[in-house]
C-alpha cells in the first residue's frame, strides 16, 4: 500500500502516459521546436523549387551541397540555398559545391560562422579570373583543415588582392604557390598573401617581366622545398631587391634557387646577404658565392654564418677600397696640373 508521500510526489498517474499537460513548459518547448523544425524544412522545399531556374548541373551541385549542409545545421542549409541564386553567376557547379563544403566545414564548429558565411555571398570573388577560382577553393579547403578563421580571412580579401595583382598570370602563381604553403601552415599561406602586393610593388617598378617570374619560380620552389619558409622568402624581396639594377636582382634569385638543396634557411640568408654585396661591392658577388659553396662542406651552420657576416666584411672592403682610390686621386691630382 503507498504512503500518503509517496502519492504526493507522483507526477503521473499509474498506468499513463506522460504528456504536456503534466509538463506544461516542457511540452510549450517541444511544440516550439517541433514548429520550428517544420518551417525549415518548408523553407528549405520552397528554396529547392526556386532552383529549377538554374542550370541543371548547378541547380543538382545546390540540391547536392545543400542536404550535406543539413546535416551539420539546417539553418545553414537555408542560408546556403536562398545565397545560391545570387552566387550562381559567378561560380560554376564545382565551385558551388566547393564554396558549400567550406561553409558546411565552418558549422561543423560554428553554425553562426557558416549562416554569417553564406548571408556574405561571393562579391568577394567577381574580381578573380575564372581559371583561378578552383585554386582559391583549393586553398582555403586547405586551409579550413588548420584554421576556419585563416580560411575565411583568406576568400574575404580575394578581392583587393586581384585588384593590386592586375596580372591574371601573376595572381593565378601567386594562388598557387600560397596553396602550396597552405598545405603545412594556414598561417604561413596568409602571410604570404598579405606580403604579396607591396612585393608586386616592388617586382613591377622593375619595368622588367623576366624578373617578376623569375621570382614567382623562386617562391614557388621554396614553397615546395621549404612550405612556411616561401612566406618568409617572400617577405624579405623588397628589403633584398632594394637598390639594385633588373640584371643583379636577376643574379641573385638565380644564385638563391642554386641554394634551396642546402635548405631553406640557407638560401634565405643568402638572398639577404647576397643583396647587400651587390650593392655593396658587386664585382666581388660571383667570388662569394664560389667560397659560400666551399664552406657549405662544412655543413649548414658553419654556412649561415659565413653568409651572414659577408655583408659587413664586404662593407668594410668597399671602404678600403674607396679609401684607396681617393688617395691614389690626390696623389695624382698634382702630376695633372703640372701636365
Amino acid at each position: 500500500m503507498e504512503s500518503e508521500s509517496e502519492k504526493k510526489f507522483d507526477p503521473v498517474p499509474s498506468g499513463e502516459e506522460p504528456d504536456s499537460t503534466h509538463f506544461p513548459e516542457q511540452g510549450f518547448e517541444a511544440g516550439l521546436h517541433s514548429q520550428k523544425v517544420a518551417s525549415e524544412r518548408q523553407s528549405i522545399i520552397e528554396l529547392t523549387r526556386d532552383l529549377a531556374r538554374l542550370p541543371l548541373d548547378q541547380a543538382a551541385a545546390a540540391i547536392e551541397t545543400s542536404a550535406a549542409i543539413a546535416g551539420v545545421s539546417l539553418r545553414a542549409s537555408i542560408e546556403f540555398l536562398r545565397a545560391v541564386p545570387e552566387a550562381a553567376p559567378v561560380l560554376a557547379a564545382a565551385e558551388l559545391r566547393s564554396w558549400g563544403e567550406i561553409g558546411r566545414r565552418l558549422g561543423m564548429g560554428d553554425v553562426e560562422a557558416a549562416v554569417t558565411f553564406f548571408s556574405a555571398g561571393v562579391n568577394d570573388l567577381n574580381n578573380i579570373p575564372r581559371e583561378a577560382r578552383p585554386t582559391v577553393f583549393q586553398l582555403c579547403s586547405r586551409q579550413i583543415n588548420l584554421s576556419s578563421s585563416v580560411a575565411t580571412d583568406t576568400l574575404r580579401k580575394m578581392a583587393a588582392l586581384a585588384k593590386t595583382v592586375n596580372s591574371p598570370t601573376a595572381l593565378h602563381s601567386v594562388l598557387e604557390i600560397a596553396a602550396e604553403i597552405s598545405r603545412r601552415s594556414a598561417k604561413h599561406s596568409a602571410d604570404f598573401l598579405e606580403a604579396t602586393p607591396r612585393v608586386v610593388d616592388v617586382l613591377n617598378k622593375f619595368e622588367d617581366e623576366s624578373l617578376t617570374q623569375n621570382a614567382l619560380l623562386l617562391a614557388s620552389a621554396f614553397a615546395t622545398r621549404a612550405g612556411g619558409i616561401a612566406s618568409d622568402a617572400w617577405a624579405s624581396l623588397p628589403t633584398a631587391l632594394k637598390g639594385l639594377a633588373a640584371g643583379d636582382a636577376l643574379r641573385l634569385l638565380d644564385r638563391t634557387g642554386g641554394f634551396l638543396e642546402r635548405g631553406g634557411g640557407v638560401a634565405l640568408h643568402l638572398m639577404l646577404s647576397g643583396g647587400e654585396i651587390l650593392r655593396s661591392l658587386p664585382e666581388v658577388f660571383s667570388d662569394w658565392i664560389d667560397l659560400l659553396w666551399i664552406v657549405a662542406q662544412h655543413g649548414n651552420a658553419s654556412l649561415v654564418a659565413f653568409a651572414r657576416s659577408g655583408p659587413g666584411f664586404i662593407r668594410g672592403l668597399a671602404g678600403e677600397v674607396e679609401r684607396a682610390r681617393r688617395e691614389i686621386e690626390v696623389d695624382g691630382a698634382p702630376d695633372r696640373r703640372q701636365g
